[in-house]
């Protein structure tokens, strides 16, 4: 008997280490091909003995894999130590993550780095700019603040933004390449002053980044006729910048300083209401793109033009002059080819016609600086159908003052306001013709830009109904009247 039961002994001792029978387990319990005694895991399957911490407590058993302090369940990357959260469940542990909350905004540019719904907190009172009524906290909500993340400022200064400026190409609905300079504001910290064209120096930075966290209203320039270009007015434009607008002005071909075609005038009047239109249109398409001024318009709200001289013309015909083909005829039956050459230009495109319409019903507001007829605006400048101010001087010997009179007396009720600067001439308002023709024994040019940059932003801010605007007043001064 004895004998009997050590040989079954030895018989379940050998089927223990073979793996089979019912006293396997005394050997390996798990039965995953290693001894009990060199098993880290002998309760629990671990064929590979796979021990990722190195606690000698197998992976398999082990409720902390990655020896991290963070039990597996409750840690989102349980096989690396050095992360234990993904907050946005991207495969990324929060520690090495670029962007936590996986809003698509970078930790360090996010204020709110682990809400996705919140980037940006304008006014650091700790509650996002989604869920902030009032973004920079300047009393208005942001429902009506035309400029949500800027605090409001005094319309009577400088505004607070800094203005940069870029010289771009486009090819026209005429086809015909434009040159424009976009004035915009910008959020670098540093700049290098323009030189507009080589040859004036301004107060803008040249090509710096624009800044189109918020949305900007447009104005369109046009500059004067044979001696003009895009950045003449430029004290208007950067200003008008410095409060927040966007203000493009395109070169007028054959027909600037640079470029100028005498016999071709009478086409390049009929052009350039379609170069402002053209230029409107230009910056609506940068806005709506993925480039730098993405964002930066809204092509709905239309945009505001103003010009000095021949743009205050342009100005006058894209917001809606007419010129009838009559009075072009009756000028042309008195030999004056000028007038002859426009009408036969316009009727061979559009025969029939009774009047030429130029107009855009996208403006909604006009500016005209010492505006000039271009010898074909008669009572057609009464269709103007939107809010104007004239400014002008009663020394100017280029657009006099009879001129300016004759087309205020045809805006008629359209005619918002009318400022007559004394002993002021035609370059006043494009300050580099008085360094190239003079303005001597006139008011100091710096009074007359001065209060050309106050009323034009009083008349734009009220037309805009900005918050405060209406409580702006027009500038007051012995060299200003209004009419």
């Amino acid at each position: 008997m004895m004998g009997l039961g050590l040989g079954v002994a030895v018989l379940l001792l050998i089927s223990a280490f073979a793996g089979i029978g019912p006293t396997a387990v005394l050997v390996d319990g798990d039965r995953d091909g290693t001894y009990n005694w060199a098993d880290n895991c002998p309760d629990t399957e671990n064929e590979n003995q796979a021990d990722l911490d190195g606690d000698s407590e197998g992976d398999a058993c082990d409720d902390d894999d990655d020896g991290d302090g963070v039990g597996d369940v409750d840690d989102a990357l349980p096989l690396d130590a050095t992360e234990t959260h993904d907050l946005d469940s991207d495969g990324i542990g929060d520690n090495s993550d670029d962007d936590r909350d996986g809003d698509g905004v970078t930790n360090v540019h996010d204020a709110f780095p682990e809400n996705a719904d919140e980037q940006l907190d304008s006014d650091s009172d700790g509650t996002g700019n989604n869920a902030d009524n009032d973004d920079d906290d300047d009393g208005l909500e942001d429902s009506v603040d035309p400029f949500p993340i800027t605090p409001v400022w005094d319309f009577n200064q400088p505004g607070p933004f800094t203005v940069g400026t870029q010289d771009l190409t486009f090819i026209s609905s005429t086809d015909i390449e434009l040159t424009v300079q976009v004035w915009y504001p910008t959020s670098d910290e540093s700049g290098t002053p323009v030189i507009y064209d080589r040859a004036w120096p301004g107060d803008a930075w040249d090509d710096a980044t624009p800044d189109c966290s918020e949305t900007h209203p447009v104005v369109l320039y046009s500059h004067g006729t044979g001696s003009g270009l895009r950045w003449m007015s430029a004290f208007l434009t950067e200003y008008l910048t410095s409060h927040g607008f966007i203000v493009v002005a395109p070169d007028h071909v054959d027909d600037h300083l640079q470029n100028f075609d005498a016999e071709a005038l009478p086409i390049t009047l009929l052009r350039r209401p379609i170069d402002i239109h053209d230029t409107f249109d230009w910056i609506s398409n940068q806005s709506e793109g993925d480039g730098p001024f993405s964002g930066c318009t809204v092509s709905e709200d239309g945009y505001a033009v103003m010009g000095h001289s021949g743009g205050g013309y342009t100005s006058l015909m894209a917001s809606g002059a007419t010129i009838l083909i009559e009075d072009l005829t009756t000028q042309c039956d008195e030999g004056h080819s000028h007038h002859c050459d426009m009408r036969d230009h316009w009727l061979s495109t559009h025969p029939g016609s009774v009047e030429i319409d130029l107009s855009d019903d996208r403006i909604w507001g006009t500016i005209g600086l010492a505006p000039w007829t271009g010898f074909v605006l008669e009572d057609g400048v009464s269709n103007v159908d939107n809010p104007i101010m004239v400014l002008t001087g009663d020394a100017d010997e280029t657009t006099n003052l009879t001129m300016v009179n004759g087309i205020v007396e045809d805006l008629d009720a359209n005619l918002t306001q009318y400022g007559v600067f004394a002993n002021v001439g035609h370059y006043h308002f494009s300050p580099i013709g008085c360094e190239l023709y003079g303005c001597v024994n006139n008011t100091d040019v710096e009074i007359v830009k001065n209060l050309t940059c106050e009323s034009a932003l009083a008349f734009f801010a009220q037309l805009l109904e900005w918050p405060g605007a209406e409580a702006i007043s027009l500038p007051e001064s012995e060299f200003l009247t209004w009419q």
